[in-house]
Parts: C-alpha cells; structure tokens; sequence
C-alpha cells in the first residue's frame, strides 16, 4: 500500500483516477484541491488538501509522505506542474507522473492544447524520479458529448461534433487514433501502482480505428436515433 497523491482529481479524468483506487481499498488517497472539501469523494475515504500551487509551502505539507503523485492538472500553463514537480523532489516523494493523457508530447505541438505539455515531460525526465507518461490518445467519452456517457469529463469536441453532425478528419480518413474511455484509464492507473517499476511511457488502447471507419460508426449511430442528421465531413489536409 502506497499513499497516493491526485493533481486535479476532483473532476474530470483526475475523478476518474481517484475513484477506481479507492475502489481497490489497497492505497491511501490524497486529492490536491483549491477547496478543502469534497463531501462525496471524503465520504469514500480520500482525503483532502487544499493547496495553493504559488506557495511551495502549501504544496509541501500535503505532499508529506506521499510516494506517488499524479497530475491531472491543465495543461495550457504548465506553471501549477513546474511547481507540483519540485515540491515532489524536495519532500522526497518516489515516482511522478505528469498530465499527459492523450498522445505522445512534441515540441511545438500544433495541437494548441498539448503545447504545454513537451516542457513538463522534460522536467520531469530531468528531476530524478521514476516516472511514467500515461498514453491514452482520445477519450472515447467525448464522443458522447450531448448524451449521458461523459462520466466526470467537461464536454469538449475534437475531430468529431456527434451533436452537430460535422467532423473534421485530417488527411483523407487513413490515419489511425486510439480512443479509450476514462472510466478505463483510471482503472489502468489504479492497477499501475502495484507494478515494482514504472515504463517509461504506459499505453492503453481502448479501441484503435482509422478516422474513416470512427465517422462510418457515428453515422451509424446517429442513422439509429430519430433525430438523424447526415454527417458532414470535412477533410482537412495537415502539413
């Protein structure tokens, strides 16, 4: 049993991720919150820490004796990150994994919401801890944006708007893309904590399909509800 501690993890896929290792009743759960309470995940037995991520002392003391931290934090300003990693370091914690949750990080990712995350993942290599880089690719929840299916997930639309009927799909519909559900990721990040060392990067694949045959099934889906509106498709070519 490990003392685990949760950036981020009163919503979203950090929600996610809290929820299924309480749900193994093997580890103690730290959830790093701007509020000191959440009712619903105290009364499964995490326990809350209010944290400001501008005071290192904040972020210190709710580190204390925690072996693992796990960030679920926006990515867009890294900054929160930086200050989660060197917390970390100084209290002396034993593995680290950043907010990745998707596709593997670029620098200058054309992908305005994974621009943040290239400068983190080399901090992290840098920093000393063992780490790993959770690889995901697309929530498949978001392709329930509209209809109940998100889970703990804000709606957001990538590629595909199954509301609205439109997609665009790079290329010409051949590329591949791994989507899997975050009820699933959290489910892996629970089990993860009881392998001796972590990979440097631990891949889930819920489902991989080309962007073709993904619109084909929306379609299909859509064709079935009473509400059918035919799909319009745009392609859009990626330099």
């Amino acid at each position: 049993m490990v003392k685990v501690a949760v950036a981020g993890g009163t919503s979203s896929v950090g929600r996610h991720i809290v929820e299924e290792i309480l749900a193994t009743k093997k580890h103690t759960v730290v959830v790093l919150s701007r509020s000191a309470s959440h009712a619903e995940l105290q009364a499964r037995g995490a326990h809350i820490a209010a944290v400001d991520y501008a005071d290192p002392s904040s972020l210190a003391a709710a580190l204390s004796g925690v072996h693992t931290v796990i960030s679920t934090l926006a990515i867009r300003d890294p900054t929160p990150q930086f200050a989660l990693l060197d917390a970390a370091v100084k209290v002396g914690a034993t593995r680290f994994a950043p907010s990745e949750w998707s596709m593997r990080s670029i620098p200058d990712n054309p992908i305005e919401w994974y621009r943040g995350k290239w400068a983190v993942a080399e901090a992290v290599r840098k920093s000393g801890l063992e780490y790993t880089i959770f690889e995901n690719g697309l929530f498949m929840n978001y392709l329930a944006v509209g209809t109940p299916g998100l889970g703990h997930l804000n709606p957001e639309r990538f590629l595909f708007d199954v509301e609205k009927c439109t997609a665009q799909i790079p290329g010409d519909g051949s590329h591949y893309l791994v989507f899997t559900r975050a009820e699933d990721v959290g489910k892996f990040v629970a089990a993860s904590l009881e392998l001796e060392k972590w990979p440097e990067y631990s891949q889930i694949i819920g489902q991989r399909l080309p962007l073709s045959e993904v619109l084909k099934l929306l379609e299909g889906a859509r064709r079935s509800s009473r509400s059918f509106d035919r799909y319009s498709a745009k392609l859009i070519i990626c330099i």
